[in-house]
Order: C-alpha cells, then structure tokens, then sequence
C-alpha cells in the first residue's frame, strides 16, 4: 500500500511540473564554415569555443563540410580558434552571445605554421539565415530608460518598439478589461496570428 500511495504522488508531482517543460529558451548556438584562401572548405579542423569571463572553453572538429555547431551555450562573451595543420591558427574574438540567438562565426584560414596566428577582429554584419524565426532582445537598460508607456507602463506596450507593430489598443471596454490587456497586431496580420 505505501508503494501505491508513493506512485499515485510521484505521477500528481509529474504531472503539476509538466507546465515547466514549455519555459523560454535562455541558451543560443555558435556555428559556421572553415575555409581555406581558396574558398575550399577545411573538414577536420579542430574548433575551440571559450567563453572570455569564465574561461571555460568546448572543443569540436569541422565536418566533411567545414562546418561546426556549439550548440546550447549561455549567453557571453566568447572566442573561437581553430586549428588545422598547414594553416595559421584562426582567431575571433568578442563575440557577443545574447539569449536565445545563434551567431555565424565563419572563418577563413591562411596557409602557414599553426604556431602563427591570424585574428579577426571585425567581420561584415550578415543577414539572419540560420534560423526562421524573427525577433528582437530589449535589455533592461533599455527598458528602464524609456519614458512612461501607455496604459499605464502595461509591459504589452513595448511591443511597439518593435518595427512593423501597430500601436497597441485596447481589446474590450474598460469594464471587461480590468487587467487592462492590449491586442497589438504585427505585419498587417490580425491578433490572432500572433504567437
């Protein structure tokens, strides 16, 4: 009987921490190419990623078509080497990794001794084509510097920061809107397609 009693509780505790499993996503990726001068891809290199304030560093190889993936990674400062016989060592720093982004960190190697170091310190903004989604991080810094919003500082209303949203407005009348909720509509689409 005290078995049933323990299982019966152990499925009720499984099933109230099952809400828990749909939280954001606070970790992000690091990916890209190697490649040599020539544009050739570089399989087998070996890839170093190392956060800068920690130090604490993951290590992976490029695959048959250059590329490497860290991903779930905490957002941070990072750096990214990589190694590969008959190449200089490549190198690129502060790379910022914010919460739940993924960030393109191509790298080009130049023939030589690896014990002679290439660094990249700045590279060309590139569009967004590793993921699908759209979206935008507002820091706190940001947030607690704006003017009063609308409705009252209602946190619905910094959507209007982001380009492409209409104004918020209010879904109901005052008296079956006690919570003061805003509809805000995105691209033109109506309320109900946004996720």
């Amino acid at each position: 009987m005290p078995r049933l009693h323990f299982l019966c509780f152990a499925v009720l505790v499984a099933m109230l921490c099952a809400s828990l499993a749909f939280s954001q996503a606070v970790n992000s990726t690091v990916l890209g190419t190697v490649t040599d001068s020539s544009g050739a891809v570089v399989a087998g290199a070996k890839v170093t990623l190392t956060e800068a304030d920690t130090n604490v560093s993951h290590t992976g190889q490029t695959n048959e078509s250059g590329n490497f993936v860290f991903p779930d990674q905490p957002p941070g400062n990072y750096l990214v080497t990589v190694e590969m016989a008959g190449f200089k060592k490549g190198e690129r720093r502060n790379i910022a990794l914010l919460v739940n982004t993924t960030e393109r960190v191509d790298i080009q190697l130049q023939p030589g001794e690896i014990s002679e170091t290439i660094e990249v310190t700045g590279a060309a903004p590139v569009l967004q084509t590793d993921r699908a989604d759209t979206g935008r991080n507002i820091d706190t810094m940001v947030v607690s510097e704006l003017p009063v919003l609308v409705s009252n500082r209602n946190y619905q209303a910094l959507l209007a920061l982001v380009p492409g949203t209409a104004p918020p407005t209010e879904e109901h009348s005052q008296f079956f809107n006690a919570s003061d909720s805003l509809q805000t509509e995105v691209n033109g689409a109506p309320r109900v397609s946004n996720n």
